[in-house]
């Protein structure tokens, strides 16, 4: 499964990196504890090496804040996702417990310090595309409020919204009835494509460890202008 990028991201968006990567096949669980001691062991680490008062100091932090507020969320009020488990680690709150497919994604997630996303295949229609969310548009966030999409960048196929890089939806998130997966990888305009790329194969290879399957379509599109 590929992404679409929309022409119009090219007028929006000073330049975007998406990361790819498909898993099939997939026996996902609720917890693994080898798993777990990883996100806590990364946790450690973090909150050694970040305070909140520095945040912003922080080259790449700026960055994903940057392409934030290109996709049209106030970075202050809609944290990108990986900052946002960041800021969970540093207030000492340590992250959610989900299943191991979203705990690996997060794992990678706040290791890459960059906004990824993982979909259940089974509940997508069609093409999958990154656009601007039209007039009116909305749709439910996981465990959240109903998110307005209209000017924002999202993740569609063809039914309907998918997610963005503030939540997923509720329709398409992964659970353990889910057996495919695809997960993606925001990164900003001054990363390396072949950085994503290999953070794309790692998340895959991560996926596989912890849920079985097999890793494929592993890509890296880029948008620039």
């Amino acid at each position: 499964m590929q992404l679409q990028l929309d022409e119009k991201l090219k007028i929006r968006i000073p330049g975007v990196t998406f990361g790819m990567v498909t898993i099939n096949g997939v026996t996902v669980r609720e917890s693994d504890a080898l798993l777990w001691k990883q996100i806590e062991m990364l946790c450690q680490h973090r909150a050694r090496e970040f305070s909140l008062d520095r945040l912003s100091e922080n080259e790449q932090i700026a960055a994903v804040r940057g392409l934030q507020k290109s996709f049209g969320f106030d970075p202050t009020r809609y944290r990108p996702s990986s900052e946002s488990l960041l800021r969970r680690v540093l207030k000492g709150q340590g992250l959610y417990q989900i299943n191991t497919a979203v705990d690996v994604n997060n794992l990678c997630s706040l290791e890459f310090l960059l906004p990824m996303c993982s979909y259940d295949l089974r509940h997508v229609e069609g093409q999958i595309r990154v656009r601007i969310g039209e007039a009116g548009e909305e749709y439910p966030g996981i465990g959240r409020q109903v998110f307005q999409a209209e000017n924002k960048v999202i993740i569609a196929d063809d039914s309907s919204i998918m997610g963005s890089t503030v939540s997923d939806s509720e329709r398409t998130k992964v659970s353990t009835e889910t057996t495919d997966i695809l997960l993606a990888i925001y990164a900003p305009a001054n990363m390396d494509p072949h950085i994503i790329e290999r953070y794309a194969t790692l998340a895959g290879q991560r996926m596989v460890e912890f849920n079985g399957g097999q890793a494929c379509d592993i890509s890296a599109l880029t948008v620039k202008i």
